[in-house]
């Protein structure tokens, strides 16, 4: 007789019918995600769960289950002033959310990155672009030890975390669709450091915060461009955030509905142009200027967008050349 596997009961919570089925508490999330982890599942398993979650969507306390248990493969004492997580990529514009960040570092902000080598065809993921402008990539969790005030921008590959967890993010060309993997990995983060978050649908903004408190995390959620966390000066910007514990929002309005300069492509060759002022550009400043200040608004944990807006711009206006080693 074959006895049941561990994921078996959990399976069940999720299967069970229309009427007797649920989702999972924090706890049984934290437990399934865990065991996971490990690799302790079968391969129907994991599709079953993750396809189930997709059907009903995601609750806050699933959610936070799944990253909490993530959240424990982070080694302590990460020298970081903002968690960016970057996992939508590009079809549309350039990454000018890259541009903010970089701001942000000459700002004195130490800023750790995560994402995704790849997994949807025909996007640019910011790996590439920290490849391109030599930025580091870590390929040993080692290597989150050398973010510093002079090293102070990093990419770390999901993979370099676990390797479980590009695996599960490759599962759209299988499954055919998006699964909560990629949602829960937009909020993982370590202890005590704030994050900025991109959503592709805005309602998904206050399960993203409602995780974050049931996590005891903080957070600033937008609906980003193309999914990433960055702002599009051409809507009005509502940032939903839970800082020191406080919900709130922050709002930005667009600038105009259709602005003539704005890129049509995403080559990375634009935030060369851009940053060394060779080239103009009204979309692009804003893009760059409104992200950058909403991130430093997680980091100073508040809502303080005002002041933020004008520190980021004097920074922009005042910002330095790109280094030898960032070209």
């Amino acid at each position: 007789m074959t006895s049941q596997h561990t994921l078996a009961d959990y399976v069940r919570i999720l299967a069970r019918g229309k009427n007797a089925s649920r989702s999972m508490t924090h706890e049984e999330a934290l437990f399934t995600m865990r065991t996971m982890l490990a690799g302790d599942y079968e391969p129907e398993q994991l599709g079953a769960i993750f396809m189930l979650m997709r059907v009903k969507e995601e609750s806050p306390e699933e959610l936070a289950g799944f990253a909490a248990a993530i959240n424990e493969l982070w080694p302590a004492d990460i020298a970081a002033d903002l968690i960016w997580p970057s996992y939508a990529g590009k079809r549309r514009q350039p990454f000018w959310c890259f541009l903010s960040a970089l701001l942000l570092t000459q700002m004195g902000y130490r800023i750790l990155f995560h994402g995704t080598v790849s997994h949807t065809a025909g996007r640019l993921y910011s790996v590439e672009v920290f490849a391109h402008f030599n930025v580091p990539i870590a390929t040993t969790m080692a290597d989150l030890s050398s973010l510093s005030a002079t090293s102070p921008l990093l990419y770390l590959p999901c993979a370099v975390l676990n390797p479980q967890l590009q695996r599960w993010l490759s599962l759209k060309s299988i499954l055919g669709v998006r699964s909560p993997i990629n949602t829960v990995m937009k909020t993982i983060a370590p202890p005590g450091i704030p994050s900025v978050q991109g959503v592709f649908h805005p309602n998904y903004a206050f399960t993203h915060i409602d995780a974050a408190r049931l996590n005891q995390t903080d957070a600033v959620v937008i609906k980003g461009e193309g999914g990433e966390f960055e702002v599009n000066p051409e809507r009005d910007c509502i940032a939903r955030t839970l800082l020191n514990g406080i919900a709130g929002e922050i709002r930005i309005p667009k600038l105009a509905s259709h602005i003539d300069d704005k890129p049509q492509e995403i080559s990375i060759h634009w935030l060369e142009q851009i940053w060394s002022g060779a080239t103009q550009n009204t979309y692009a400043t804003a893009a760059i200027v409104h992200t950058a200040a909403l991130a430093l608004c997680a980091i100073e944990k508040n809502n303080d967008i005002e002041a933020s807006l004008q520190r980021c711009s004097e920074a922009w206006n005042s910002r330095l050349p790109l280094t030898t080693e960032l070209k």
